[in-house]
Parts: C-alpha cells; structure tokens; sequence
C-alpha cells in the first residue's frame, strides 16, 4: 500500500493534469445548493490505495482532477452510522443513540438552513439507504428510507400479504405505489406537515422515480441505486436547497462477503458519477449546486479482534481516516489538501458558502472553501 507521500503525489498528479478552473462566478445565497453523499465505511486500502483505485474509477480519474479533495479527513468521533452523520450535520461531534432513536444534541445543517428562511416544506430532503436515518436527524425535514421501500413491497409479496403473487417487475412496482399510499410510515417517512405527502407534485416525483427504477433498462439491482433514484427526482422536481443521500450497499461487510463489500464500492463510485453528471446536464443546477461526496470512516485491519473489514469499531487510522470531495461552486480551485481536517469542519464551511451561521458548530472553516 502507498504511503501518504506517495498517496499524495499521486493525487495532486491527477489533478495536474487538469487546468485549474477560474474562480466561479457569485451565486446568489438565495439559489444556492448543497448535494451531500455520505457512504458506508470504506478503507483508504479499498479505495484511494494504489491497489484499491480500481474500485474508484470514475472518483479518480474524472471527479478528483475537478475537485476539492480532502484525503486525509479524521473522524474523531463513534464511528457508527447515526452518531457520524449527525456529527457531520452539526459539526459536533455526536455520542447519541445509534439506531436513531435519539436526535443529534445539536443543530443540523437543515435546521441553521430552514431558520433563516420562509417556510417551503420541500426545501430539505434526506434520501437514504440507512435504515438509521429517519426524521429523528432533523426536525422539519423529509426523510424518506427508499432501500426499506423496496424491501417492504418484496417482503409483502413473499409473506403472501398482498394480491400480488410474484416479484415480476410491474408488480413490484405497484406494491411499492401501495405501500406509499397506505404504509409511508413503515418506510421511515418523516415529514414537516401530514398535507406534506398528499402534495400531487411530491407524489408523481415518488410515482416517476419508482417507474424508472423499475422499467429500466437494466434490471434493478440494489438500494443504493433506488435511492440515487428517488434523489434525482427530487432534486429536479422539488429543486430543495439541501438534499442529502446516504448510500449503504458497502455495509454488506456486515455479512462477511468481502467480494460484496468491493461490490459495493464500486456501485458507489459509480453512482456519485452519475449524479453529478445529472447535476452538470441540468442547466437549473449545474451553475449554483455543490456536491460534497463524504465516507463516514474506514473499517477496522486486517488481522485486528472485531474481523478486519467486518466492522468499524476500533480506534485505529485505518477505522478513523477518511476523505471527502467538493465538485462545484463552493470550491475555490480544484485541488488536494496534504493537511489533516475533520468532518465537523465541512458543517461551518459550507454553512458559511450557502449564507448561515452554525452557531453552535465545534469545527472550523476550511480556507478552500468559499465563504
């Protein structure tokens, strides 16, 4: 595996390769976007490695020379799902109950956001493949759980708790229309006003996205891609000023499939490609939106107690180092920051880049950052 000096040289090498990008024109506060991804936990060895690019193709070679890229991103806090997402969104580190039943102790992005601004129900959104992300990361904010909407509508034709009888695709796909009729709640749906999901315009967003996923051209394949799905549609239909999407499917490590796991990975790179070449095809978007794609942390060593890749639970750099990446107007010039940052720096930061202040955010402002 390469060192952080060759690690380094190597990024700053793709980058190079790329002119750097004059500074971005002003967007207004008012229209600006923020896309955040966060995934599962990845190993730098799995993936900004020499041997792990493979799994990163389209993170490397075409979104890192375009980018802010921060490779040396600490977590410094419990490096559980719930606890580093909300940590991220409040820029505190969090220590709350994983499984969501607890909300963060802080403040979120969402919440600075919405404060400062007239009410829009649909001006922030969670889309998630996290079965621990339900409303309870943010008041006042749609969550919507889009794995566990596919899970449910199969797991009700397999219990034989429905009319339809087999898993062939337009059948599936009306289970999960019923589901969203009748059920919404069990799909971890959280909505700032019960009229929220009558909306007819946040019904055919769910309705359209769901048709797609369903009768593509390609068979469909995991939650991961449902939830990048879901998420497209909201950001082109609804047009939410934060929007934010968890992909999940390298948590498949759980199970002890290390062939699943790079799997996994390699579906997430894939599709944060995929979303930012929606971002950039739509003129509506491509001028005032910021992605900022973040791993939650690494996985434990080979060789280590808790089964190496299994898990995420040791206080190693292998468990605690990860990276993140900005595409977009919020970034000065793409570049690679040598230096170590923590991801309750990026709270403040792009708090400051969209027009608010996190008050109560622990982290600092990251200088690349424009703001």
């Amino acid at each position: 595996m390469m060192n952080r000096r060759t690690l380094i040289q190597t990024l700053i090498a793709a980058v190079a390769q790329r002119l750097a990008a004059a500074p971005a024109a002003a967007v207004p506060a008012r229209t600006k976007r923020l896309v955040l991804v966060t995934i599962g936990g990845i190993r730098r060895q799995e993936s900004f490695s020499e041997k792990g690019i493979v799994n990163v193709p389209r993170l490397f070679n075409d979104l890192l020379p375009q980018s802010l890229f921060y490779p040396f991103t600490v977590n410094e806090g419990v490096t559980s799902h719930f606890n580093s997402i909300a940590s991220i969104l409040t820029g505190v580190w969090q220590h709350v109950d994983d499984w969501g039943s607890e909300k963060p102790a802080h403040p979120t992005m969402f919440h600075y956001l919405k404060a400062g601004r007239p009410a829009d129900p649909n001006d922030c959104w969670v889309v998630t493949s996290n079965k621990q992300l339900t409303a309870n990361i943010s008041p006042g904010i749609n969550v919507i759980l889009a794995k566990q909407l596919l899970i449910e509508a199969v797991e009700r034709i397999i219990m034989g708790q429905s009319s339809r009888k087999t898993l062939e695709r337009e059948q599936l796909l009306q289970e999960m229309k019923a589901v969203l009729e009748t059920d919404y709640e069990r799909i971890g749906w959280g909505v700032p006003a019960t009229s929220t999901f009558q909306d007819p315009t946040v019904k055919k967003t769910f309705v359209d996205a769901l048709a797609g996923f369903i009768h593509g051209p390609t068979a469909p394949v995991s939650g991961d891609e449902l939830t990048l799905t879901v998420g497209m549609e909201v950001l082109k239909r609804l047009a939410p000023s934060m929007l934010m999407m968890n992909f999940s499917d390298v948590e498949v490590a759980h199970s002890g499939s290390y062939s699943l796991h790079l799997g996994g990975i390699r579906r997430s790179d894939m599709l944060c490609h995929k979303l930012w070449q929606f971002i950039q095809a739509s003129p509506d978007l491509k001028e005032n939106t910021t992605l900022l794609i973040m791993n939650e942390f690494g996985r434990d060593p080979d060789g280590s107690s808790t089964n190496g890749f299994f898990n995420h639970r040791t206080d190693t750099e292998t468990c605690r180092m990860a990276w993140s990446m900005l595409l977009g107007p919020a970034i000065r010039k793409p570049q690679v920051v040598e230096r170590v940052v923590r991801q309750i720096d990026f709270a403040p930061s792009m708090g400051s880049w969209m027009g608010f202040e996190t008050i109560k955010a622990a982290g600092a402002h990251l200088p690349e950052i424009v703001g």
